[in-house]
């Protein structure tokens, strides 16, 4: 069985890299403090992962869906409550990781987390640069990838309009030869 993900439009691509259009979705994250995106992923998976298994007001299970994002968005763009996993990182040593929701939810049927540092966000339609790779995401491995996105954008003339988020789609357990991941920078429209 598939694992869901959020839909989008594949608009323009090369090779590995693609501008996307997005669907809207709905994400469950986490801020946390860490050194890095892989250490702010494993310090955010716990809390999350136990919200959707059950720690939420109607104690449902919600559906593991992919990918896990690490993000770094602008100061404006801080995670916020309203009413994924993305790794988004907010200053030096802030992250927010976000578990995105199944698509059968609304922000009014979503069971709510009783814990109170998952926090969830309603992602509005978006355009967004991507490029796909796959082995493990060191941080060396990141920059370079986030380099290659960034010059693929700028030679096509794509305007960007954010920082960039990390998104993995595979269980740690996974050799890595075999992962798929992806760095994506939203567009300006």
């Amino acid at each position: 069985m598939a694992i869901e993900s959020p839909q989008y439009n594949v608009i323009e691509k090369d090779g590995q890299l693609e501008l996307r259009e997005y669907s809207g979705y709905i994400t469950a994250a986490v801020e946390v403090q860490a050194e890095s995106y892989n250490s702010a992923g494993s310090m955010a998976f716990s809390t999350l992962a136990d919200y959707i298994f059950g720690n939420n007001t109607k104690r449902a299970k919600i559906s593991m869906t992919a990918p896990v994002i690490s993000s770094k968005p602008l100061g404006s763009e801080k995670i916020a409550m309203t009413a994924p996993v993305i790794a988004a990182k907010v200053d030096d040593l802030s992250f927010v990781i976000s578990f995105t929701m199944p698509s059968n939810y609304t922000m009014q049927d979503l069971p709510k987390p009783k814990n109170k540092s998952v926090l969830i966000n309603n992602i509005a339609k978006y355009k967004a640069v991507v490029i796909r790779f796959s082995g493990y995401t060191t941080e060396a491995k990141i920059d370079k990838k986030v380099d290659e996105l960034r010059q693929w954008a700028k030679q096509n003339h794509i305007k960007l309009a954010g920082e960039p988020s990390i998104l993995r789609y595979d269980a740690p357990w996974k050799p890595g030869f075999m992962r798929r991941n992806e760095i994506s920078i939203k567009v300006k429209y």
